[in-house]
């Protein structure tokens, strides 16, 4: 068996106007999972909200007292 026979066949086509934004978000180390997901969710935010409810400790929110760290200084 050689190098050749071990290899797929890919036939090369020309990328039509749907697959290229797939085929340049692939380029960028996009995931393919998250590309996959994104074009056929199975289950929207709002359901998994539903479902699973809010977290206890609202980490999203700024603590009390505390000011932002990412604010640019005056």
């Amino acid at each position: 068996m050689s190098e050749d026979d071990a290899q797929p066949s890919v036939q090369a086509t020309d990328a039509d106007d749907t697959t290229q934004p797939v085929k340049d978000l692939l380029a960028e180390h996009v995931p393919l999972a998250l590309l996959v997901d994104l074009v056929a969710p199975e289950s929207t935010s709002a359901e998994i909200l539903e479902s699973e409810g809010l977290p206890e400790v609202a980490w999203w929110e700024p603590e009390e007292g505390s000011a932002p760290t990412d604010d640019p200084e005056p």
